[in-house]
């Protein structure tokens, strides 16, 4: 049964003015988790729109979940990493299963990030 589905999109350009400024590592600690920001390193040349397909994909997750980034879930609760076949998936903090009131062992969340020269986008589809 699907839960919810959530989508995001955004301007990779908004990322980069973000990226740009004195705030960098601060902006990158605050969306990233530290198994992200370590997998950042491997797409330093593509960093822009990777981080922004990260962002599109939290977005999307809390939009599926019907929450929103608040008080349920946060950034750093939302873990998206590749698999060994490069598909990007989601892990969730054991905090913030409890908040959603859910069980990760009867949850699936969905992930897929999409990018063009200037958007990032992603949809998440959670399913029981």
């Amino acid at each position: 049964m699907i839960l919810g589905l959530g989508h995001d999109i955004l301007e990779i350009d908004r990322i980069g003015r973000l990226l740009d400024g004195k705030s960098r590592d601060r902006y990158l600690q605050r969306i990233l988790t530290p198994r992200e920001l370590t997998l950042l390193q491997q797409y330093e040349s593509r960093s822009l729109e990777w981080v922004a397909g990260r962002f599109a994909a939290k977005e999307a997750v809390v939009k599926a979940f019907g929450c929103g980034i608040g008080s349920i879930l946060g950034f750093q609760d939302i873990e998206v990493l590749p698999a060994e076949s490069g598909k990007p998936y989601v892990e969730l903090s054991q905090s913030g299963w409890e908040r959603l009131g859910l069980e990760a062992e009867h949850t699936r969340i969905h992930i897929s990030i999409s990018h063009q020269p200037h958007i990032a986008s992603a949809v998440c589809i959670v399913e029981q």
